[in-house]
């Protein structure tokens, strides 16, 4: 009796104990894939308190590779990845049966009508080959083309003969470079020194400091939340020929930027100092100079932005900058530059700044004029709307500073710019785009030359523009740099553009036109003929065969020039092959 009342009792206190439905322990995911949305179904019944189901989770779904196919460029898990690119160009012109504006008629030897020529690139990149922390990676460009009847390739290295200009000359040549190839460890040291950003970098590369520069060197950088550490040297690479020469700039430079938002109590300011060294290497044509350029960065909130810039060209202020970037409620931007340049600025770049004794630099070919103390100011503003309507807006005003004792240069002439933009997008599949720019320069008023009244006193050709023969020596000199060259433009342009999807199938139309006007220099020229007037278009077909092929097709023309009336324009036709592995 006693036994079979402990076994009634015990029964009782299990039927009555009370379930425990706390989660003591949270089961790991299986999977990160969104179930496919299901009809709603009603709510089962409620069981009773003592009665704890079992629910049994659902099989996670599989992920295949074309769950993520359309959003991955390439997986960097892969310890190879290779892409190359193979391309071949056509380019076009012929001649209208009429006279140059001086009055000669063109032949065959003054140019090449027709030129093609096959192009390719590749890119090779690996990660934990050879070495868990190596990484390398290079980017091999090379060109095979006809050489043309008057296009001397061998004057590139002669230089007792001429030279064209390497970038009239550049598609005329046949040839293989190595345009980057660098190899870089990190996270080799062990965890206790505390150094797990610290990368050291050797080979060809691009380094940006003051100025990007093109160098055959080490980079080594240290990078954390707090703090931004790099020191880098070389020598200069040629991006101007493919001439070799041991008298190459040497480059030597460092960087450091300290982000205070890195801090546990965060302060919206990061500074950064980049010094720049540049070697006087005999027939380098470069002067030795020292680069520093100071920068403030002040963003108190996601939305606002407000950096400084101050540039120094040995020990003098050559450039100066400041920039607000604004955004409100993710869809409407705002920047502002003032961007103020000394006479102490470089002509070209850090190597190639003030002396210019070689034909290898890129002065003799873009002589952009002395340098001259210019202040600019502009905005840029876009918006969204409606989520199918892009609008911007452009506004610059540029005031040239030059002394009134120096001479001028229309190359720093002041001028206002007004510019706009729209896209329209119907149906995610098509987008039309339309834009304008204008801009008006202020040039020097500039005194009116008389070809019949001028000579050359004492046989002097740079005291006078004409001579005629015969006539009364009474020169007028050559026109003032500040009063020559473009007095305005306008330009306008339109696309209408295709897309089927990402990586399916893409095609743009688009189509420009642009008017120039120029100084009017001579009395005997007409004024309505002291412009230039024309237009062009594009297309563009880009197709992928698969996640991985690529297929590219442009076709370029441009209607007669002005001032080339013995041409009818420009004709290119390019087609290009992609691979990425």
């Amino acid at each position: 009796m006693k036994r079979s009342l402990a076994i009634v009792v015990a029964t009782a206190g299990i039927a009555h104990a009370e379930p425990d439905l706390v989660l003591h322990h949270e089961p790991p995911p299986t999977h990160l894939r969104m179930r496919p949305r299901t009809a709603q179904q009603p709510a089962p019944p409620s069981a009773p308190l003592s009665v704890v189901p079992i629910v049994t989770p659902p099989p996670a779904l599989p992920i295949t590779p074309t769950d993520y196919a359309d959003l991955a460029v390439r997986d960097v898990k892969q310890p190879v990845s290779f892409s190359l690119n193979l391309g071949y160009q056509v380019e076009a012109t012929s001649f209208t049966n009429k006279p140059t504006l001086g009055g000669a008629m063109p032949n065959d030897d003054a140019f090449a009508r027709l030129r093609s020529y096959g192009f390719g690139e590749g890119f090779l990149s690996t990660r934990g080959v050879g070495a868990t922390p190596l990484a390398t990676y290079f980017a091999l460009r090379f060109q095979v083309a006809a050489q043309l009847g008057n296009v001397n390739v061998a004057s590139d290295t002669d230089p007792a003969r001429s030279r064209p200009p390497p970038i009239a000359s550049w598609f005329d040549r046949s040839g293989t470079e190595l345009r980057t190839g660098w190899g870089e460890v990190k996270d080799f040291l062990p965890e206790r020194f505390g150094l797990e950003g610290l990368r050291i970098r050797a080979g060809d590369m691009f380094v940006y400091g003051p100025w990007v520069m093109h160098l055959d060197g080490f980079l080594s950088a240290y990078e954390s939340k707090l703090l931004k550490l790099q020191i880098y040297g070389g020598v200069r690479a040629l991006d101007y020929t493919r001439r070799q020469t041991n008298d190459r700039a040497n480059i030597f430079g460092t960087s450091a930027r300290i982000d205070l938002r890195g801090l546990k109590t965060p302060v919206p300011i990061a500074l950064g100092i980049e010094q720049l060294y540049v070697s006087a290497n005999p027939g380098s044509g470069a002067p030795q100079s020292e680069d520093r350029q100071y920068e403030v960065d002040w963003r108190p909130k996601q939305d606002f932005a407000l950096i400084g810039k101050l540039r120094q060209l040995d020990g003098k202020t050559a450039n100066d900058s400041l920039e607000f970037r604004g955004r409100y409620r993710q869809v409407s931007n705002l920047v502002v530059d003032l961007v103020h340049r000394t006479g102490e600025d470089w002509r070209w770049d850090p190597s190639f700044g003030r002396v210019d004794d070689t034909l290898l630099t890129a002065r003799p070919y873009l002589d952009l004029g002395p340098v001259l103390p210019q202040l600019v100011a502009s905005v840029r503003g876009g918006t969204l709307i409606a989520e199918n309507l892009d609008l911007f807006a452009k506004a610059a005003v540029a005031s040239d500073l030059t002394p009134k004792d120096q001479q001028r240069s229309s190359y720093n002439a002041s001028y206002v710019e007004l510019g706009g933009a729209l896209q329209v997008r119907l149906r995610r599949q098509i987008a039309f785009d339309a834009s304008i720019l204008s801009r008006q320069t202020k040039l020097a008023t500039p005194t009116l030359i008389d070809d019949v009244h001028t000579g050359i006193p004492n046989n002097d050709p740079f005291q006078c523009a004409v001579a005629v023969p015969g006539s009364t020596p009474a020169c007028q000199g050559l026109p003032d740099a500040g009063t020559i060259g473009e007095s305005g433009f306008t330009e306008v342009g339109g696309a209408l553009r295709m897309s089927l999807g990402a990586r399916k199938l893409s095609a743009v139309v688009e189509i420009y036109g642009r008017k120039t006007r120029y100084a009017q220099l001579y009395s005997a020229m007409d004024p309505n003929q002291a412009s230039d007037l024309r237009g062009g278009g594009r297309f563009t077909v880009e197709a992928w065969v698969n996640q991985r092929v690529r297929l590219y097709a442009a076709y370029d023309l441009s209607s007669r020039f002005e001032f080339q009336p013995e041409i009818t324009g420009y004709k290119s036709l390019r087609l290009i092959m992609s691979g990425t592995y």
